[in-house]
């Protein structure tokens, strides 16, 4: 018996054919019965619902993720390439998948003149680690899972067995998403075989490889950043003499208190600590610190190195917890003079921060989702594993074209589809007020609920307000009970009042807030239902 290549074509719902698979977005909550009742109305127009909402997504189009409410599906048809191309028998389709692949990209481009086959899988190793795959060894047509791949033979059981283990202990997979031959009823009323699949636009899964280089900063960009005095030239000294503990890395409270030149210092303290992690125990921290240590401070009459003061102050102005039961927070006298910076010296000290800012850039920009870059370009593609003439055959692996290229939109994109609105409880109704009872509980520990009783605004914006310490006030944990929907009142006042006040910088009242007028119904007399 002589077997037939498979055919694939891209079909729309008005039977129309195309090299490349059709996606449709579905705008009905009925999913996937209206879809099939319309596969197999193609051809025989008195079946149709004609009542499915579809759009074909363009060249460079966009598909929307499940926040937006339509769903999106990649339609193919099987054919025998043979006189008349007959419909292939669904019940020869062992399975069937779709895969996608992202566009390559130079300098923020995409290379869209590159051919469609140059697009990079979204690959799974063996130990469970996720990420686009640009490299070989792969092919385009291999099938995604590893295991199906032919292997490597020697003509010896015991030692093919060996080679297929060792090659797929290092093997990548393509992650697939599944794909349906419709229904027998559907396919028969169509007298087509019709294939389909989800297109995935929203994942959970993220790279855990290294991204792209990330552009790195020149000196003159980092200088502009660089706080006061880790710059070239004298400076006054902050504080001087004084003794400071930790209240004093708080700005407001600095503020508060008249003591506003300490903020020069508070400033660059944190910017080591926090942004370049000079104390960190690395080599590229170490020499951060050796740079800062080419000059001294003066305190208490005596010679410090300027890195090793920071280090200091970083212990005892940050790393000390208030909450803790160590006793009296730590003092730290601060200098009298400090030694300026040459120009030497801030070169060096800006050679040393620059491999540090760029391998934490680097670290905080991990993990990368893997549809989270909104203006990048991917191609789908369908597969099919097709049953072989005889028992003894093995499937015949089958891929369709690729898809034109789409983008998958940000999940705050809309999709065109109306939010169902969220009914507001009235405050000023009193039997609102009491059915709106708590309907969130809380178990909250002693000290945050002493904490939380003492607390005044006075306080807080002064600074002065802080935890009590363990043993004080009532120790019991307290179960409260809030009403999400009378707290979601007070988040709409204070998001108005944001909204107002942010509206003079971003001018985004048109956009942002839309209110309509819509009456409210009166009671209806009348018996029959709205």
């Amino acid at each position: 018996m002589v077997m037939h290549e498979v055919d694939v074509s891209g079909v729309q719902l008005s039977g129309a054919t195309q090299a490349k698979p059709v996606v449709l977005q579905m705008n009905r909550e009925d999913f996937p019965g209206a879809f099939l009742r319309d596969l197999a109305a193609i051809g025989n127009p008195q079946l149709s619902s004609a009542q499915t909402v579809v759009a074909t997504a363009s060249v460079s189009g966009t598909l929307y993720q499940p926040v937006a409410r339509v769903v999106h599906v990649a339609l193919v048809e099987l054919s025998c390439k043979t006189v008349g191309y007959p419909r292939l028998d669904p019940t020869r389709v062992v399975s069937a998948g779709l895969v996608i692949r992202r566009v390559p990209r130079t300098n923020g481009i995409s290379e869209l003149s590159k051919p469609p086959a140059s697009a990079w899988p979204w690959m799974k190793n063996t130990n469970g680690q996720f990420g686009w795959n640009p490299a070989a060894p792969w092919s385009p047509d291999n099938d995604p899972d590893a295991t199906l791949r032919p292997q490597l033979q020697s003509g010896r059981p015991e030692l093919d067995r060996l080679l297929a283990a060792k090659s797929l202990s290092t093997a990548l997979s393509e992650v697939t998403t599944p794909a349906f031959a419709a229904a027998p009823d559907v396919c028969a009323a169509a007298g087509r075989t019709f294939v389909y699949a989800l297109i995935p636009t929203a994942s959970s899964e993220s790279s855990t490889q290294q991204s792209a280089a990330i552009p790195k900063l020149d000196n003159s960009a980092l200088l502009q950043t660089l706080p006061v005095l880790l710059k070239a030239g004298s400076h006054s000294a902050p504080q001087a003499n004084q003794s400071v503990n930790y209240q004093f890395m708080s700005d407001d409270w600095v503020r508060a208190n008249n003591k506003t030149d300490f903020l020069t210092f508070s400033a660059t303290l944190r910017m080591l600590y926090t942004v370049f992690g000079a104390f960190d125990d690395s080599p590229a921290a170490h020499q951060l610190l050796t740079a800062l240590n080419r000059r001294s401070v003066t305190v208490n009459g005596a010679s410090q190195k300027i890195g090793d003061f920071f280090h200091q102050a970083a212990a005892r102005l940050i790393d000390y917890d208030p909450n803790s039961s160590a006793g009296a927070a730590p003092q730290l006298q601060m200098p009298s003079a400090w030694e300026y910076y040459n120009a030497d010296d801030q070169t060096e000290i800006q050679h040393a921060m620059l491999p540090l800012l760029q391998s934490r850039t680097q670290a905080a920009s991990q993990p990368q989702g893997r549809f989270q870059d909104a203006t990048r370009l991917y191609r789908l593609r369908m597969f099919f594993r097709i049953k072989g003439e005889t028992p003894a055959c093995p499937p015949c692996l089958v891929w369709s074209n690729y898809s034109d290229p789409f983008r998958i939109a940000a999940w705050y994109e809309s999709g065109g589809r109306a939010a169902t609105p969220v009914p507001m409880p009235d405050p000023f109704d009193r039997d609102t007020l009491k059915n709106a009872k708590g309907s969130s509980a809380f178990a909250v520990p002693p000290r945050l609920m002493n904490a939380m009783n003492g607390a005044n605004l006075t306080s807080l914006s002064a600074g002065t307000s802080s935890p009590p310490p363990s043993g004080s006030g009532i120790d019991i944990i307290w179960i409260c009970n809030f009403s999400i929907p009378l707290i979601t009142i007070c988040a709409f006042f204070v998001l108005n009042i944001f909204i107002s006040l942010l509206n003079f910088v971003f001018f985004w009242m048109a956009f942002i807030k839309i209110c309509l007028p819509f009456p409210v119904p009166a009671p209806s007399s009348s018996p029959v239902e709205d």
